[in-house]
């Protein structure tokens, strides 16, 4: 047997022409094809469903490489998937759902639409079929086998055993998935060293591949409104792509989705962002999403989607955003797939963007139209996004058995057609279109470096509530923008202070300190946060770390002066100094050192500092009481019905249930140890958490955490009570 370790929480096992892989992120098809790994016949589900903001249970796209690229489909074979029930059975539905679209029923659930009787049966009509024309079910390509005590026996003798979190053995071959350090992509994203001015209208290529190409990033699109920025569907390792173009993710204000594969729907990180994200869809496609995203993290539809804006868009309709005018329209393709046209005006000029999304060629919808499966009404508005003039219009040039023909948009008038889900364009349309290349910018309306003194004025109306007029305008008038490299060093650790602070503008920094013996990064800033502001109140104005650009980025610089006379003039120094040290503390503990800045000074100017005594009672089992907690110092003990259930300490937080749910106390929490806390009321708490999606999900993993440790202790007690009777 030979064991390959892939990428940080992938192992493969090669035994007797089998591969067996364990662990399965976005994209795990192309980190194989790089080793020259075979793909997988079969698929251990790893128990941690995600880690550093990417899911591990990514399965889609390696079911389409067995069945269609490898062609067992053809040959009758089936992909194994081995887990946990309960993984299982999230899986099926999750692979039920993105390869063969809602059932009739959920349709039905989702209430009355012109449009939904059309979208089941064109799914029906494109889902695989056995040779009498019956539609298959997703039990008819994959085998889903469950540990038993433990153990998966496979049916040709191989055995996985379940050893722990993330461990298992193959044959007694031991395997550990666990990992303490971020994927990357596999591929490169060609990285920019410099920023670029703001647009005011056009796009930006994140990628232009499809989830098959293993040297590309799948295809996704930047929209550039009043120098603003949507996501047009979102690709695996967002973080990443975004990086490379200059940008933090603090930046993204919403996206635009149109369907939920898995190489254009990867939007978990977004629920780890620290503003909420305006999610603008058609009904179907966004409970689509929400219930992908709850298959996959396994945490409540209802909860997730409380962490998105949801816009509804309607074909026929013109949904206006923020002075872009968005016109979607339906696709055929094999489940619910939108596309939209972005208008916005220039000089009472009108200009156009088509973004077309996922959709077959005009041959195959032909035969659909002609079969009464596709409307008439619905090619005849595809076709004219393929003819009338826009200025851009982005099109799917995949080919194949979903994907669209390059051929089709010969007769488009639009100024720029550019394809997407290629791997380069074929060579008779080299002088003919453009090919979407990860990095590629297109401005429709240029911007002016007027948008950075809007995002600076964001920004300190964000950071100081009330700011007077007078401040404002002296500190608007006082700055200037600064552009650094990717990979240059803004402060040094140690070094005097140049009399600057910076509001960063865009892009990412990373905070590094060196302890006389290696240097590590410590933290990251973003768009939004401020560096070297600590430094004002600083009798030596000494830097306490270096600060590096991480991306291209654009910084607002201010003298320190001038702050200090601010912040003095608005007796703002007291505040100040109580928000650094409550957010230097809480940041020392999970999970709050992996919030962005602004997130922990919203945590911070609704706490209270308070100390209490050994045998306290901070809160009473079935008490009103509605604060929410969090411990900086000592030791507490949790009690449900006069049974211990846990001890808390530093770091952690409780009182989340009765702050955020209306619920009564259900336990008792009591200081063993004296300490100090931070106490923050219901109603701020909640204000948080609406705003900040990545607090509202630690928050609810805290809950549901706590949860299944309260029904452990029911069961044991019940348990142990019924003994006592025998």
């Amino acid at each position: 047997m030979k064991i390959l370790s892939i990428v940080p929480g992938v192992q493969v096992a090669n035994f007797n022409d089998k591969t067996i892989l364990f662990g399965c992120p976005p994209e795990v098809i192309k980190f194989l094809d790089h080793q020259n790994c075979p793909p997988p016949d079969t698929i251990v589900l790893p128990d941690t469903p995600y880690r550093f903001d990417v899911l591990q249970n990514c399965t889609e796209f390696p079911l389409y490489s067995f069945l269609f690229v490898q062609g067992n489909f053809f040959k009758g074979k089936k992909l194994r998937i081995v887990g946990t029930p309960l993984h299982l059975k999230a899986n099926r539905k999750l692979l039920r759902l993105t390869l063969l679209g809602p059932t009739r029923k959920e349709y039905q659930e989702l209430g009355g639409y012109y449009w939904f009787d059309d979208l089941y049966n064109e799914s029906r009509a494109m889902a695989l079929k056995n040779k009498d024309g019956m539609e298959l079910s997703i039990d008819d390509f994959v085998e889903f086998i469950p540990f038993e005590s433990g153990r998966a026996v496979l049916s040709d003798g191989i055995t996985i055993e379940h050893k722990g979190v993330d461990k298992f053995s193959i044959q007694g071959e031991p395997i550990d998935i666990s990992f303490q350090v971020e994927q990357n992509p596999p591929y490169d994203l060609r990285n920019d060293f410099v920023s670029n001015v703001p647009i005011h209208f056009g796009a930006t290529v994140l990628g232009g591949a499809s989830g098959f190409i293993t040297d590309k990033p799948c295809s996704s699109l930047l929209l550039h409104y009043n120098s603003e920025l949507m996501l047009i569907d979102c690709p695996p390792y967002l973080q990443q792509a975004l990086n490379a173009r200059g940008i933090s993710t603090t930046e993204i204000r919403s996206i635009f989705l149109t369907h939920i594969h898995d190489d254009h729907c990867n939007i978990f990180p977004l629920i780890r962002l620290s503003n909420k994200i305006k999610l603008i869809t058609t009904k179907e496609i966004f409970w689509m999403a929400m219930m992908k995203l709850s298959l996959q993290t396994l945490l409540p539809l209802e909860d997730l989607a409380h962490m998105f804006e949801f816009i509804e868009v309607k074909v026929g309709e013109t949904t206006e955003f923020f002075g872009v005018q968005i016109e979607p329209h339906y696709t055929v393709h094999s489940i619910p797939t939108i596309g939209a046209t972005f208008h916005m005006k220039d000089r009472g000029e009108n200009k156009s963007i088509v973004f077309i999304g996922d959709n077959k060629s005009f041959h195959d919808i032909e035969d659909l139209v002609a079969k009464g499966i596709v409307r008439k009404e619905k090619f005849e508005l595809i076709q004219k996004k393929y003819t009338e003039k826009y200025d851009i219009l982005f099109a799917d040039g995949g080919m194949g058995i979903l994907h669209g023909d390059p051929k089709d948009a010969l007769k488009s008038k639009s100024d720029r057609i550019v394809f997407m889900h290629l791997e380069k364009l074929p060579s008779e349309f080299d002088a003919t279109f453009s090919h979407a290349v990860a990095g590629k910018r297109y401005t429709i309306i240029s911007g002016t470096k007027d948008s950075y003194l809007i995002r600076t004025m964001q920004i300190l109306a964000d950071s100081f509530k009330n700011i007077s007029h007078h401040w404002a305008t002296a500190l608007m008038n006082n700055f200037h923008i600064v552009h650094i490299n990717a990979g240059d060093v803004i402060f040094k650790q140690n070094e005097p202070s140049n009399g600057l602070i910076y509001i960063i503008l865009a892009g990412r920094c990373s905070v590094m300190m060196h302890d006389g013996k290696q240097l590590d990064i410590k933290a990251y800033k973003e768009a939004g946060d401020f560096v070297g502001d600590m430094a004002v109140l600083d009798e030596y104005k000494t830097r306490s770390a270096s600060i590096v650009a991480s991306t291209p980025v654009v910084l607002c610089a201010i003298e320190e002066r001038l702050f200090y006379h601010f912040i003095k003039d608005e007796k703002r120094i007291d505040g100040l100094k109580k928000l650094w040290l409550i957010r230097s503390e809480i940041e020392k503990s999970a999970p709050f050192n992996e919030f962005a800045d602004n997130v922990n000074d919203r945590i911070a100017r609704a706490a209270n500092r308070f100390e209490v005594q050994e045998g306290e009672t901070i809160v009473a089992q079935g008490s009103k009481e509605t604060g929410f907690y969090i411990i900086l110092d000592g030791e507490f003990s949790v009690r449900h019905n006069d049974t211990k259930v846990r001890d808390l300490h530093s770091g952690e937080m409780f009182g989340e249930y009765r702050s955020l749910d209306d619920t009564v106390r259900n336990a008792t929490v009591t200081a063993t140890r004296a300490g100090v806390l931070l106490k923050i009321d219901s109603g701020e708490i909640r204000s948080i958490v609406d705003s900040a999606p990545v607090f509202h999900f630690s928050m609810r993993e805290i809950m549901i955490r706590r949860a299944r440790e309260l029904k452990k202790l029911g069961k044991k007690k019940a348990k142990n009570k019924k003994s006592s009777y025998s």
